[in-house]
C-alpha cells in the first residue's frame, strides 16, 4: 500500500521514553536516534515530508493542504496531497502554565528537538527545577539528580505521583530521591518567575523562593486535536474514535496521544503501538477491533523501581501490603474488583501474578 507521512518536526525515529533517561544512559541527542529519515524511506517505501504543516484537510475532495517550512527541490512551498485514507497521529502539546513570568524561561521536553535543546542549556548548569512530580517530572527528577545536578521539584499534590498512587509507594519515591539530593516542594505552585542575568529565581505561593539555571515544566500534555477539530471532526478531550480507530469521518483515522480512549487520553507508549497494530489490519482488509488490556507502566527511577497500572475507576480505595520499598497496592473498586495496582522495590516481580487476576 503506497504510504506518506507528513510532519512539522524532522523525521527520525527514537523511543520517546529514552528522552527522561538519556543523561543515565549516557547518549547524547544523536544517539537516542534508532533510525535516520534516508533509513525509514527506504525501509518504509514511503514518501516522507518533514518540516511540513498541515494547514488543512478537505475531506469531501479527500486532500490535505500543505505548507513546507523550509527550502526543499522536491516540493513546492505550497502543495496539496490526496489521501484513500488518513491517519492522525498529532500526538499531545505540552500544558502552558498560567505564570508571571513564564514565557521565555520554561522549557518543556516534548521531542527529541526538545530534548537537544535542553541539553544544550544544562551543558554548564547545574541547578534545575523541576515543575510536576508526576511519570515525566520524577523521572526527569531521578536522571538529573543521579548525574550530579541539583533538583528541586515544585507540585501542588501531597506526594509523588497522587494521582495513581497510593501515599506509601510516594513517600518512598519520595524518599528514594531525596537520598539523590533532590529537594522536594509540595502542597504549593509557583506564582511568578523572574530573572537576573543567567539565574531564574521561582516565587512560590508559600512565599519561598527557589534559584535556577534551568526551569522544566512537566505538568503534562494537552491532545493535539486543532486540526481535527477545524476539519469537523468528533472531539471532545482528544479526538474521538470507535473501536477501529475510525474518526467521525469514513475515511478518517487516528491514534496515539491525540485521541481519547474510551473518554481519557492514554500517553504511552503501549495504547499507540497497539492501535497501530490494529488499525494496519483494517486498512488492508482485515478489520480488528482495537483491544487494550491493562497497562502496567515501569517508572524509571534508578533507586526504587516502580511499577504502576493506573485505575480505570476512581470509585475505590488502595490497599497496600509489604515494608519499606517492598510494596504491593491493589486498587479494588466498590464493587470489590480490581481496577489498577502499583508495586515498588522487589514486589514488581509480582506484575505478572497481578495481570492475571485482571
Amino acid at each position: 500500500m503506497p504510504l506518506t507521512i507528513i510532519s512539522q518536526d524532522a523525521v527520525q525515529a527514537y523511543y520517546k521514553p529514552s528522552l527522561s533517561k538519556a543523561l543515565s544512559m549516557n547518549k547524547s541527542p544523536k544517539e537516542l536516534i534508532l533510525k535516520s529519515l534516508h533509513i525509514l524511506k527506504r525501509d518504509l517505501d514511503a514518501k516522507i515530508f518533514e518540516h511540513t504543516q498541515v494547514l488543512k484537510i478537505n475531506d469531501e475532495n479527500k486532500t490535505v493542504q500543505c505548507l513546507a517550512k523550509g527550502s526543499c527541490d522536491e516540493i513546492p512551498l505550497s502543495f496539496e496531497l490526496e489521501y484513500q485514507s488518513l491517519i492522525l497521529a498529532t500526538g499531545a502539546n505540552p500544558i502552558k502554565l498560567p505564570i508571571k513570568g513564564a514565557a521565555g524561561n520554561l522549557v518543556s521536553v516534548n521531542t527529541l528537538q526538545d530534548y537537544g535543546r535542553f541539553r544544550d542549556m544544562i551543558e554548564t548548569k547545574k541547578r534545575v527545577l523541576i515543575i510536576g512530580a508526576g511519570f515525566v517530572g520524577c523521572e526527569f527528577a531521578s536522571d538529573l539528580s543521579g548525574q550530579g545536578y541539583q533538583v528541586s521539584v515544585v507540585d501542588r499534590s501531597s506526594w509523588p505521583l497522587q494521582t495513581v498512587l497510593p501515599e506509601e509507594i510516594g513517600q518512598e519515591i519520595k524518599q528514594a530521591l531525596a537520598q539523590n539530593g533532590v529537594n522536594w516542594n509540595f502542597e504549593t505552585t509557583i506564582e511568578k518567575i523572574s530573572k537576573d542575568g543567567h539565574r531564574l529565581s521561582a516565587q512560590l505561593s508559600n512565599a519561598s523562593i527557589i534559584q535556577a539555571d534551568v526551569i522544566i515544566s512537566a505538568i503534562g500534555l494537552q491532545p493535539n486535536i486543532h486540526i481535527a477539530s477545524e476539519a469537523g471532526l468528533n472531539t471532545r478531550k482528544g479526538i474521538v474514535i470507535n473501536p477501529y480507530c475510525q474518526t467521525s469521518r469514513d475515511d478518517i483515522y487516528a491514534l496515539g496521544d491525540c485521541v481519547e480512549y474510551d473518554g481519557q487520553p492514554l500517553p504511552f507508549i503501549a495504547p499507540a503501538t497497539l492501535a497501530a497494530k490494529a488499525l494496519a489490519k483494517t486498512l488492508t482488509g482485515n478489520k480488528t477491533p482495537l483491544v487494550l488490556p491493562p497497562q502496567p507502566v515501569a517508572i524509571k527511577i534508578a533507586n526504587c523501581p516502580t511499577i504502576i497500572c493506573p485505575p480505570s475507576s476512581r470509585q475505590g480505595t488502595w490497599q497496600v501490603k509489604g515494608s519499606g520499598q517492598d510494596l504491593e497496592a491493589q486498587y479494588v473498586s466498590n464493587t470489590d474488583e480490581l481496577c489498577g495496582f502499583a508495586l515498588s522495590g522487589k514486589k514488581t516481580s509480582l506484575k505478572g501474578d497481578f495481570l492475571s487476576r485482571y
